[in-house]
């Protein structure tokens, strides 16, 4: 009898090792997930600004986009232009317009 009791007298012990080592782990799983989520939206967020941003524009090239300046006075512009008709409100509308507009009215 005095065998069979010292053959159970490590068992507690090494449940108490068992369910230390798993709550150490747990934590630390815990840690790792939260640390790896961080890092996740961190790198969302840096892709979004450099889509948003843009890394190949350089801030010189604003300065010279010369797009938006013309001369209203260019006679080729007032033909095409044709006479002011003091509205400053247009509608367009192309090819790619989806659906009809005969029902819009």
């Amino acid at each position: 009898m005095g065998a069979g009791k010292d053959a159970c007298a490590p068992r507690p012990r090494f449940q108490r090792i068992t369910a230390q080592v798993r709550d150490t782990l747990n934590d630390l799983e815990v840690t790792l997930r939260r640390k790896i989520s961080l890092l996740i939206i961190a790198v969302f967020v840096a892709g979004l600004a450099t889509i948003n941003h843009g890394c190949s524009r350089s801030p010189d090239s604003d300065a010279d986009d010369s797009r938006g300046d013309f001369d209203l006075s260019d006679p080729k512009l007032k033909e095409r232009l044709g006479e002011d008709d003091g509205y400053a409100f247009a509608v367009m509308y192309g090819a790619d317009v989806h659906g009809s507009l005969e029902t819009c009215g």
